[in-house]
Formats: C-alpha cells, sequence, structure tokens
C-alpha cells in the first residue's frame, strides 16, 4: 500500500468499540428466545413469554450492525469492483469454517435426538439435499427445503447482503450525487416486491439505514444525504416491515450513534463469541434445556434449567471459537 492510500485509509478508519457489546447482547437475546419461548410446553406463563418473545428482535439487531460494519471496512480498504472476488474469499473464510461445522454438529445433533428417545413426533433427520443445500445458504431458493438449525435464515440473508453490497458499492463511494441516488434506489425499491424475509431485498431498506450511517460517519456522504436517506429508509421500512422490527432497528441505530465509544469489557467478551453462540446454542443449550423441561416441572426449577442452559452455551461458545471461529478470523486477516 502506497503512503498516500495508507494515509486515506487511517482517515477513514471509524472504531465503535460498543457494536461488540451490541452483538453479544443481540446473541444472548436469540438464545432466551429459543430457550424460553420454543421449548414446547415448558413455560406457560403468558407475561414470560410475551417479554422473550422480542428476543428473537436479536436478529434485526445484528442487521443494522451488519449494515454498518460491512461498508466500514470496504471504505477503510478503499474497495472497488476489482477486488470483488477477494472481497468474499475474505468473507467467506471468517465466516464458513464455523457455520459449515455448526451444520455438522447439528446434523449429528438430529440424528441423535432421532434414536436416543427424541421428543420430536416426527423424524427430524435431515435429507442429503436439504444438508448440501447449506453450501451457498440455498435452502430458501427451494420449496421444501429445511435448515438443519432456524437461525441460518440469517446468514443466507446476510450473504445475499455481501453479495449485492460487492456489486453495488462502488456506486456509494462515487463522487458523483447521481450515482449516490441510483445505489439508494436499488435498496429501497425491492421490498415492494419481495414479502419473503429469507431474501435480502425484503431487508434492503433496513440495511441501508446503517450503511448510510457508515458512509456519514466516514464523510463519503453529506449530512444531506444521509438524513434523507434515513428518513426514505424509515418510511420504506414501516409500510414493508412490522413495526416492532422497525423499532429495534431505529433504536439500534441510535444507540450506536450516542455511545458507540463506550467500551464494556464484559459486554466485549461475549461479543466475541456471539456469532459462535448464535450459531451452536440450538445443539448446546437448546438440547439440555429439552432434556431438563421433562424432568424438571416447578417454576424455580425450571428457572434454573433455563439458566444452566445459557450458561452451558456461553460456555460451549467459548471454546467453539478458540478452537473453529478464532483460527478463521486470523486467516480471514491474511487475505489482506
Amino acid at each position: 500500500m502506497s503512503k498516500q492510500s495508507a494515509d486515506r485509509t487511517t482517515q477513514t478508519k471509524v472504531n465503535i468499540p460498543f457494536i461488540v457489546t451490541l452483538r453479544g447482547f443481540a446473541a444472548l437475546m436469540v438464545c432466551l428466545y429459543h430457550f424460553v419461548c420454543t421449548t414446547t410446553g415448558y413455560i406457560n406463563t403468558t407475561w414470560i413469554t410475551d417479554t422473550f418473545w422480542f428476543g428473537q428482535k436479536g436478529v434485526q439487531v445484528f442487521f443494522i450492525i451488519s449494515g454498518i460494519v460491512i461498508p466500514l471496512s470496504m471504505i477503510q480498504w478503499e474497495y472497488h469492483l476489482k477486488l470483488f472476488w477477494k472481497f468474499l474469499y475474505k468473507r467467506f473464510v471468517r465466516i464458513e469454517p464455523p457455520y459449515l461445522l455448526s451444520v455438522a454438529l447439528g446434523v449429528a445433533y438430529l440424528i441423535f435426538r432421532n434414536h436416543f428417545g427424541g421428543s420430536a413426533d416426527v423424524d427430524l433427520t435431515p435429507t442429503f439435499r436439504d444438508v448440501l443445500l447449506h453450501i451457498g445458504y440455498l435452502v430458501p431458493f427451494v420449496d421444501d427445503a429445511h435448515w438443519v438449525n432456524q437461525v441460518y435464515w440469517t446468514l443466507s440473508v446476510e450473504f445475499q447482503y455481501y453479495l449485492c453490497l460487492a456489486i453495488l458499492f462502488p456506486l456509494a463511494l462515487s463522487k458523483s450525487r447521481w450515482m449516490h441516488l441510483l445505489f439508494v434506489l436499488v435498496f429501497l425499491i425491492p421490498p415492494y416486491f419481495v414479502e419473503s424475509k429469507n431474501f435480502f431485498p425484503h431487508w434492503s431498506a433496513f440495511f441501508m439505514m446503517g450503511i448510510a450511517y457508515a458512509l456519514w460517519m466516514t464523510k463519503r456522504w453529506l449530512t444531506t444525504e444521509f438524513v434523507i436517506t434515513l428518513l426514505l429508509s424509515l418510511v420504506i421500512c414501516l409500510q414493508c416491515l412490522p413495526l416492532v422490527d422497525v423499532v429495534f432497528g431505529s433504536v439500534t441505530l441510535a444507540v450506536i450513534a450516542l455511545f458507540g465509544q463506550c467500551n464494556w469489557s464484559l459486554g466485549n467478551k461475549l461479543g466475541l463469541i456471539s456469532y459462535s453462540l448464535y450459531l451452536i446454542h440450538p445443539f448446546i443449550g437448546g438440547a439440555f434445556i429439552n432434556f431438563m423441561s421433562h424432568r424438571f416441572v416447578q417454576p424455580w426449577e425450571k428457572f434454573l434449567v433455563i439458566g444452566s442452559g445459557t450458561a452451558l452455551s456461553i460456555a460451549a461458545a467459548y471454546v467453539f471459537y478458540r478452537m473453529i471461529e478464532k483460527p478463521a478470523q486470523e486467516w480471514s486477516r491474511r487475505v489482506g
């Protein structure tokens, strides 16, 4: 890298430490939603299930974060189309090894559950075709295909986002305001035509809130462009998405804007393993809670079971991070 390029990289590098904490918080939200609300017949108290139902909105927190951090990285390294394959390769080696190993873990868990007195009334063993469709996140494109782990639908949306951004982001980085407008329109129009949450175009206006913020933070876009884009994105999200999703997205963006420089040690530790926790919690904590739910039914016992399942998931995620995810991160860094 030339001295001039290095100087520009330093100028555009933005650090938002609180995003790490938000990642950990979002992953924990999703875990608790699954443990409390999807363990069939275990928690029947309405106000508890209604409260933890909002945990699934940790997904929307992740989407806003991705809308910010991926463009920030691309801006920092002065992304252009010639870097398309390198960008995808870098993302691939960062996210695929943990993902694919978690798929293998999920297949093993479902087979074990079916052949060891599981509580499921139907055979949950995935077909060979469905397992293959996990490569490339192709499950949503086949009508009768099923994920091994339901959280994977969000990874599919994220991967589609990477592809779209890798192709279109040079428009946002152009010096032409007309190119900026074209970039915005390409992201804001699709939600009107794609209703399935399994596809990125359904969420493109939602991601645009984070993208516009990243471009404004790095002074690639004027304040006027950012404000207008943000307002248009909010309007379209209100028309195409549930209100609760828009609220979680807006609050996440506001928290990052107001408290982005906060650095919380405990939150950082949880954020560090958030991806691993997100991937494996159904097969670790979820399996533990499902097994124990048939044996411990008193209210205080349920509290201990869910708490223990959460702690077990966090511990397993730490091991998974050190053994699988961290080496993948280091591999990705070597790509440059």
